[in-house]
């Protein structure tokens, strides 16, 4: 299984390896060189995902599976570019595409059909933007960027049409109905928010929406959290739309152990994974 993202820290290098969690760090062993081991904040960038995830995997005794590509960039794409290279070249694999700087000419190169493809922040949009949103296996989009992936004209969520952007949940099922006519949209598909929404084909196949926990809604990573999750149990052999239904379901029963509050570290949420997991799966 391999995740790829950036990392906002000017400076960092390609690197290329196997994970550990050390409480609030990812520690990243660089494989090429094993005495540098680099140690990123589980709150930055895609290293919430990666932690989220390898604590799901660590649930099934498949931690050791899991392998980060991750690249520092604070916006001027050069470590993006790094990252695109090296995933241009994976063949037979579980890959998850995350915070990157939205490129067209690179995201097309990625071997759809060698590869198990999803997509997540950076790696969604570029995929939408690219017109080949349908070559994923998933997206992973909040409702924002549910109005991004319905407006057939926009290239980036920064730019969506007016009248689009401004929906609540109501919309919601609309702008599913009009994602999906553009023919460009991934078999699965699940909405993040007040309301999580699991959609296959475009049809809902289920919602979950308790219990509530405001809280959640306002600390950074949590929706990287979900996707980490859900990813991890897909892998290990879960049905999409069963991995989808189920890691929205651990996500909330989380908030329930926690009891989070807007003071609460993503680390912290992570760290319940396993417990909550071990609750739902008997």
């Amino acid at each position: 299984m391999v995740i790829a993202g950036t990392i906002p820290i000017k400076g960092l290098g390609l690197t290329r390896g196997n994970v550990e969690i050390s409480f609030d760090n990812i520690r990243f062993y660089n494989e090429n060189i094993p005495e540098n081991t680099v140690q990123i904040p589980i709150s930055m960038g895609t290293a919430t995902l990666v932690a989220s995830c390898y604590k799901t995997l660590q649930y099934f005794n498949r931690n050791n599976e899991l392998v980060a590509i991750l690249a520092g960039d604070i916006g001027d794409g050069e470590g993006s570019a790094k990252i695109y290279e090296e995933i241009s070249r994976l063949n037979n694999k579980f890959l998850i595409v995350h915070y990157i700087k939205p490129k067209i000419s690179e995201i097309t190169k990625i071997d759809f059909k060698r590869n198990f493809v999803v997509g997540d922040a950076g790696g969604m949009y570029a995929g939408k933007a690219a017109g080949i949103g349908d070559n994923f296996k998933l997206f992973l989009p909040d409702v924002g960027e549910l109005a991004f992936l319905a407006d057939k004209d926009s290239s980036h969520p920064a730019y969506v049409r007016g009248f689009i952007s401004e929906v609540d949940d109501l919309d919601v099922v609309k702008l599913i109905k009009m994602a999906y006519e553009t023919g460009k949209m991934p078999d699965n598909m699940v909405i993040k928010g007040e309301t999580d929404y699991i959609v296959q084909k475009g049809e809902i196949m289920a919602t979950v929406s308790e219990p509530k926990h405001a809280a959640m809604e306002c600390i950074g990573g949590t929706g990287d959290n979900l996707t980490g999750i859900i990813s991890g149990l897909i892998y290990c052999g879960y049905e999409i739309s069963e991995a989808c239904t189920l890691g929205c379901m651990v996500n909330r029963e989380i908030a329930n152990m926690v009891t989070p509050t807007p003071d609460t570290k993503i680390n912290e949420i992570i760290e319940a994974i396993p417990d909550a997991l071990n609750k739902l799966i008997k």
